[in-house]
């Protein structure tokens, strides 16, 4: 089954090797705080690595009691202060109400030079289920992608040095 896709992008003031650095390592209860219907990440757990490299996994918690596991697929911070950085991940084994929507997801984030500054850009995927793309695309899409615009904006607070 294809992916029903949101994306979101947002400008940080500062260049891409910056916001990469400052962003990709910061504990995501920080960053991915609950919003309307949808729960807070309270806490990562099992960890298998740094979550530096391709294959690395880690259980992800959540403020409604649910939770999630995340495989890296690919991590390359910015070589130079002008460069594009690439961090992409698989999410599998949701619980709670996506259980019964989705089988996965799949992230996918960019940093790259813009003017004077960096461009963050966060698309992410959800495979729905048989008979469930209407329910994701229509009603927990736009959910979902205000969601992923008030968390832009916690990431480029972050990559600011907020």
């Amino acid at each position: 089954m294809e992916l029903v896709e949101f994306s979101a992008d947002a400008l940080a003031s500062v260049s891409a090797r910056v916001a990469f650095e400052r962003v990709v390592p910061r504990d995501d209860s920080t960053l991915f705080r609950g919003f309307l219907v949808l729960p807070a990440v309270t806490r990562i757990s099992d960890e298998t690595g740094p979550w530096t490299r391709p294959g690395e996994r880690r259980l992800v918690h959540l403020s409604d009691g649910g939770r999630f596991q995340e495989e890296l697929l690919r991590y390359e911070p910015p070589a130079t202060p002008d460069a594009v950085g690439v961090f992409d991940y698989r999410v599998t084994g949701f619980t709670k109400l996506l259980a019964h929507l989705v089988s996965d997801a799949e992230a996918h984030w960019r940093y790259e030079p813009a003017g004077n500054g960096s461009r963050i850009r966060w698309s992410y995927g959800f495979r729905p289920l048989r008979g469930r793309r209407f329910v994701v695309r229509a009603l927990i899409g736009p959910i979902w992608l205000m969601y992923m615009r008030r968390s832009l904006a916690e990431c480029v607070r972050v990559a600011e040095g907020a």
